[in-house]
């Protein structure tokens, strides 16, 4: 099959339609393969992904078979482009929606939902433009994702606000479980955008939301916490209506950037698939240790994608009724990324291979919002009191990431687990499905 893209409708209601592209070589169809998604637009007098994304989208289909970065991200990933979130508000040149609501202040946020599964539903007040973004992304799963904005030229990470819902700024950062991938992240899109990492104003032209202007309600920290989708934001121009004759600087300044980002993130850290020993797939969850934040695997595949920096790290697949598995990999820095399978045996197979042993009675109970794996069967001995000192030992260290995480406050869970637009190199209606 040439390689095409495939735009579709997410969302329709009576006043707006947000069109999708995706790109691969096989748009549309369910793989074992790491999904990421560009967003842009979501305040309608920020338009200047507008031209970049379209832009990105007809490049990849005319240089999928040349260059190396286009054809590894069309043949080994699905891309997702949203040019516009907020066409309303674009046709008016004004910030929020039609109904004048800033879209990204309009999602659950972790700080003010005391509820971790109503993250993943909408709020009273919340609009069709983020309804449909919140369903769009929790049915796709995605790895990681950019929202495109402008005012600035930096590229920003989570978290976007405190503890205490303070809207000071005090110069400190809230950082995420995972804010070194974040951090490595942003360095990544800054360092080969043409000038973003050389910012007076933003050290390597990064920054933490939090430590730059506290927001609550958007959508980079709840596709974090609700979607298990890393994704921070870009802010591409000082200038939010850049005149057209700067368009084709702005696409060279961004172009290197705008491949090498879903590139790092989708297939740069470790991907693979979780199954049993007898090649059933399973949503297991994914941990990696001294980060305080669980993916799941998703099915029909058990494919799970973990974006991670360059490192070394151990892994843990479990799934309730089998026995976790361990994995130990380094995320090299040359972007090529690990590829990690897990197959996992049901205990009941364990307890039959190991029959007489006294201490082999095993279940496995997960914390399926925490790092902790806690093992718990008949034990004797000393080894009872062994085991209770350790999980006394892990409950403390549990106390001590959630404290570090979201400081002293009730203990729940910050980070829960739980125009049409058609771009082909060679025009045909094979190569493109509406829905």
């Amino acid at each position: 099959m040439e390689h095409g893209v495939h735009g579709q409708v997410f969302s329709h209601s009576k006043s707006i339609q947000i069109w999708v592209i995706e790109i691969s070589d096989r748009p549309g169809a369910a793989e074992a393969e790491p999904h990421f998604k560009y967003v842009a637009n979501m305040h309608g007098n920020e338009p200047s992904g507008r031209v970049l994304l379209p832009q990105l989208a007809e490049w990849l289909c005319a240089n999928h078979k040349t260059d190396q970065r286009a054809k590894r991200l069309v043949d080994d990933m699905h891309l997702h482009i949203m040019p516009t979130m907020n066409p309303d508000g674009f046709a008016r040149q004004m910030r929020g929606n039609v109904r004048d609501v800033d879209l990204n202040r309009n999602f659950p946020d972790p700080i003010e939902v005391p509820n971790p599964a109503a993250m993943q539903q909408p709020l009273p007040a919340a609009q069709s433009e983020t309804v449909a973004m919140m369903k769009w992304t929790l049915e796709v799963g995605f790895a990681a994702s950019a929202n495109l904005h402008e005012g600035a030229v930096v590229a920003n990470y989570p978290f976007d606000g405190f503890i205490d819902h303070s809207h000071q700024v005090n110069g400190s950062r809230h950082p995420a479980p995972d804010d070194a991938t974040f951090v490595y992240l942003a360095k990544l899109y800054a360092a080969k955008h043409k000038t973003m990492s050389k910012s007076v104003e933003f050290k390597d032209g990064i920054v933490n939301g939090a430590q730059w202007y506290p927001v609550y309600g958007g959508m980079q920290d709840w596709n974090y916490v609700a979607a298990d989708c890393l994704s921070i934001t870009l802010e591409l121009s000082d200038n939010k209506w850049r005149p057209e004759s700067d368009l084709q600087l702005l696409w060279q300044e961004n172009i290197d950037a705008l491949l090498a980002l879903p590139l790092a993130a989708a297939l740069g850290g470790v991907h693979g698939m979780v199954y049993s020993s007898n090649g059933t797939s399973l949503a297991a969850v994914v941990m990696v240790e001294g980060i305080s934040k669980n993916i799941t695997a998703r099915q029909p595949f058990g494919f799970y994608s973990r974006p991670l920096a360059p490192g070394t790290y151990t892994l843990l697949a479990a799934y309730p009724g089998y026995k976790p598995a361990h994995a130990t990999v380094t995320v090299p820095e040359d972007g090529s990324g690990v590829v990690q399978d897990f197959k996992l045996q049901p205990t009941s197979a364990i307890g039959s291979s190991q029959a007489g042993s006294s201490d082999s009675s095993e279940q496995f109970t997960l914390n399926a919002h925490g790092p902790l794996l806690i093992k718990s069967g008949r034990l004797k001995g000393n080894a009872t009191a062994t085991a209770i000192v350790g999980l006394l030992v892990c409950i403390a260290g549990a106390l001590a990431v959630l404290y570090v995480c979201q400081g002293p406050r009730t203990m729940r869970q910050l980070y829960p687990r739980t125009s049409v637009v058609r771009f082909l190199r060679n025009p045909s209606p094979d190569h493109v499905s509406i829905t």
